[in-house]
Parts: C-alpha cells; structure tokens; sequence
C-alpha cells in the first residue's frame, strides 16, 4: 500500500491481487486539515477501484472455458458500456467519512500517527535527489 501526502491531500493506492490471477488497484483520494498542534482530520473524497486485469497464464485450467466465455460476453458489451467498465468504478465520497488522527512522532524521514483507536501508521518520507535546486520535499509514503 502506498500513500502519497502532499499539499493538503492524501492518495492512498492498495495494490489487490485475488487467487494469484486478477490484479486491481484501489486509489482513495482523501483531503487532510490539521485540527490543532498535534491533531489532523483526514476527510475521504473519492474512491476509484481500478479496472482488473488477468494474469492469463495463472488462471487454472478448469476455469479456463469460463474465463473464455466471459471475456466474450464483455467484449459484446456497447462500446459505451465497455468503455466506462474499462474506466474503472468512481466512488464520489465528498467529505461523509472521516477519520481524526494524533501525530505521535514528527522528524525529518518519519511520521507516525495514530488514530482514534490508537493504530498506529508508520509514514516514512521518499527519497528526494540532493540539489539545491530542488525544494524540499514534504511527501510522505507508508
């Protein structure tokens, strides 16, 4: 799972993989506001499960014809249809669930919060080329 946290918005990718065949990523667009000193609310936006894709030479041979036949039926599907499928599905979830968290531990490669129920998240910042041309880099990853 990757997080990315940057200007007051937060991407959060999990990378799911079922029965070692299908792959999908689930991208959750979340808006982030500090709340106090060490308190920040996280407000979630937007949900994207990403379109699957199968690993062909993984699928078992017993659902192999079934594979065959349903790759058939979606490749029937109006180019409309397919098209939005092949988009993969947006979940809009302006701001109705939310989550406040405490910064536990800030330096300058790790961030640890933990949330109302005392989970603990362990963020590490990404590594960044050493230049004076470049700003600073304030992302984070998990």
């Amino acid at each position: 799972m990757d997080l990315l946290l940057k200007d007051g918005y937060a991407k959060v990718t999990a990378h799911l993989k079922l029965l070692n065949s299908i792959e999908s990523n689930f991208i959750l667009s979340t808006r982030v506001s500090v709340e106090g000193p060490q308190r920040m609310k996280e407000e979630y936006v937007e949900g994207i499960l990403e379109s699957p894709t199968v690993v062909e030479e993984t699928i078992p041979q017993q659902l192999k014809g079934a594979y065959s036949q349903a790759l058939t039926t979606v490749q029937q599907l109006p180019v409309p249809i397919r098209d939005a499928v092949a988009s993969g599905l947006r979940v809009p979830l302006s701001g109705t669930f939310q989550r406040l968290f405490m910064i536990s531990y800030l330096d300058e490669e790790i961030l640890i919060i933990r949330d109302t129920a005392g989970i603990p998240e362990v963020l590490t910042r990404l590594d960044t080329p050493s230049s004076s041309m470049v700003e600073t880099n304030t992302d984070y990853v998990s």
